[in-house]
């Protein structure tokens, strides 16, 4: 099966970003391009959020490197997202400084109610995979 060109879409398109979101930055926003949050303010209509903050997330967005405790950032996400909300967790492409292999990252939400659903790529240095609550440990 020949796989599907998402090259044309938008970083915010493919991220899922949809007017409204509650979406929460898990890093201080310098890090994040000051492109991608303008654009992510214009389609949701409202500021992003702080992640030091106790508002539930409809997406949240955090970087992430090998230096990071994975296991910890997913648990604290896992609280913080709405039933239907995920997390995208921007780690270094392979061959960058601090590039971690999406596998280690896929096992590591194993261990929470967590679970991977979706991968893109953000940038030329970065790359993203969601996670979401398992739709058997979503709260009714």
């Amino acid at each position: 099966m020949a796989e599907k060109d998402y090259s044309h879409r938008s970083v915010i398109d493919k991220l899922g970003v949809k007017p409204g979101m509650a979406v929460v930055l898990g890093n201080d926003p310098a890090c994040f391009e000051v492109v991608l949050l303008a654009e992510i303010k214009a389609r949701t209509g409202r500021d992003w959020l702080s992640g030091a903050g106790p508002e539930k997330a409809d997406l949240g967005l955090e970087l992430v490197d090998s230096s990071h405790d994975l296991l910890t950032i997913l648990h604290r996400w896992e609280k913080r997202l709405t039933p239907a909300g995920g997390i995208w967790l921007f780690t270094p492409k392979r061959g960058q400084n601090g590039y971690i292999d999406q596998r280690e990252l896929i096992e590591m939400g194993k261990l929470t109610s967590l679970v991977d659903n979706k991968s893109c790529s953000v940038s030329e240095n970065l790359s993203g995979l969601r996670f979401v609550i398992r739709k058997s440990q979503r709260p009714t």
